[in-house]
């Protein structure tokens, strides 16, 4: 399809709209039995579309973010309430790439109503304004390379793709990495457009899926999260029992891997992965980029292995949500952290394990910013330097256990199946956590600054 996509006439964005539109209805009716998750992003939709169009001010947007979540919400209760298997897939999949679309449109709306002035950098690039036409929103609600599973992307980088405004070169810049791209894709020295060849990097995407359905088929079946719930589990020693767990985290990892993958090298052979170029002039295909797999597996802190993770979602989280709750001229505090996480476990679902997973991992990252200013800063200095090395590789383990631990309830799902097992390995992740937060209650923060002061200061 995207293939397709790709040769519509680049003139007529009616076309390209229609056809995103078109797919999407022939693969929820005839492929997928998914008649019920069009109807909902239509319900959704419209009346996204039509509280920002008489609400103004900003309680537009807070509607929106109330209703669409809510029904969201409603969703997860009753699959859950019917116990439909996690294994199959179901209208709240499109549903909850759905929210995350609606929600920033509807910020970016009334962002493009608001002086500019009162905008900061990002919000400036992503606002809209004025409403765009019923044919256009659909066609952004629907665009077949994200409407499933995603990524979700912000409606503004949906316009310039689709009228072209994405792929224009300033003719005016005499720089060599605009010497109109070496042949990497089509390109008329009278245009101002250079649409770059993405069938490389799009295969690369879908190679390395494939090579991931492999090692799924190969070793995700072997190690089971359900299996940490047996008899033989229980028999193994703390030690096997741990690191059963890391090793079934990391294959549970494989199948995320895959789906991300997929989605971005269909988004990419489109053409709206496209994001500009390097300073060598080589094009950067990262716009819609949803996992970072080498950025996760060697994160040395929790900040930096949340950012390497469902990227896009990440983002709207950071934007629509951690940023949002924070007042103007002030830095975000633990509240925005906390309701943070408290909204992302809201649009996963209602399963108490979400909650666990969660809630925790905003200590986790609290806590990681605890360490950045006050430990980190040890082996910037003088004395301590050599020790980085050291340093880094400890925060790489410990954040992998971390992280691995806390997924046992993100899996499991159901309070008694998750305190069981993390009972089975004695809270080690917890009591790590706490342990961490009473050496800072006890005043670790003027310790380390003598540390840095003994060793000289910190780097320039």
């Amino acid at each position: 399809m995207a293939s397709m996509y790709k040769n519509l006439p680049s003139n007529n964005q009616n076309l390209k709209h229609l056809f995103s539109i078109s797919f999407a209805i022939f693969a929820l009716f005839g492929l997928m039995d998914l008649s019920k998750a069009f109807w909902i992003m239509i319900f959704n939709s419209a009346l996204t579309y039509g509280i920002l169009y008489f609400i103004k001010g900003p309680w537009g947007p807070k509607l929106v973010f109330l209703f669409v979540l809510g029904h969201l919400s409603i969703n997860h209760l009753f699959r859950q309430w019917n116990k439909v298997s996690l294994e199959r897939y179901d209208p709240t999949g499109p549903h909850m790439v759905l929210v995350m679309k609606l929600t920033s449109f509807a910020f970016n709306v009334y962002d493009g109503r608001r002086p500019i002035k009162e905008l900061t950098p990002h919000q400036q690039s992503k606002s809209i304004p004025s409403l765009p036409s019923l044919l256009e929103f659909l066609g952004y609600i629907f665009f077949f390379g994200g409407f499933l599973i995603g990524p979700s992307f912000d409606f503004m980088e949906y316009r310039r793709f689709v009228n072209m405004e994405m792929y224009r070169i300033d003719k005016t810049d005499n720089n060599e990495k605009h010497k109109f791209i070496k042949d990497d894709g089509k390109l008329s020295k009278r245009s101002l457009y250079v649409i770059p060849n993405g069938f490389i990097p799009a295969m690369r995407k879908l190679v390395t899926g494939l090579l991931l359905i492999v090692c799924l088929v190969t070793f995700g079946g072997k190690y089971p999260f359900e299996w940490t719930l047996s008899e033989e589990y229980k028999n193994l020693s703390f030690v096997n029992r741990l690191w059963y767990v890391q090793v079934a985290a990391f294959c549970a990892r494989f199948r995320y891997y895959v789906i991300w993958l997929l989605a971005e090298g269909s988004c990419i052979l489109s053409g709206i992965g496209f994001n500009g170029y390097d300073g060598n002039g080589y094009v950067k295909w990262n716009r819609v980029t949803n996992i970072d797999i080498i950025g996760y597996e060697t994160a040395d802190n929790i900040k930096q292995l949340l950012e390497s993770w469902n990227m896009n979602t990440n983002k709207w989280l950071k934007n629509y949500v951690y940023l949002r709750v924070t007042q103007p001229g002030q830095k975000p505090d633990f509240f925005s952290t906390i309701t943070t996480f408290g909204i992302s476990a809201i649009w996963h679902g209602f399963y108490p394990g979400y909650y666990l997973t969660f809630i925790t991992g905003a200590f986790v990252q609290n806590l990681h910013r605890k360490i950045h200013r006050t430990v980190r800063p040890i082996f910037l200095t003088n004395r301590f330097a050599q020790y980085k090395p050291l340093y880094n590789f400890l925060g790489w383990l410990t954040t992998q256990i971390i992280i691995n631990y806390l997924v046992v309830s993100f899996m499991l799902l159901t309070l008694e199946n998750s305190l069981y097992v993390w009972k089975l390995i004695y809270f080690c992740g917890h009591v790590i956590i706490i342990l961490a937060n009473v050496f800072f209650w006890l005043g670790a923060g003027k310790f380390c600054k003598r540390i840095i002061a003994f060793g000289g200061g910190v780097l320039n």
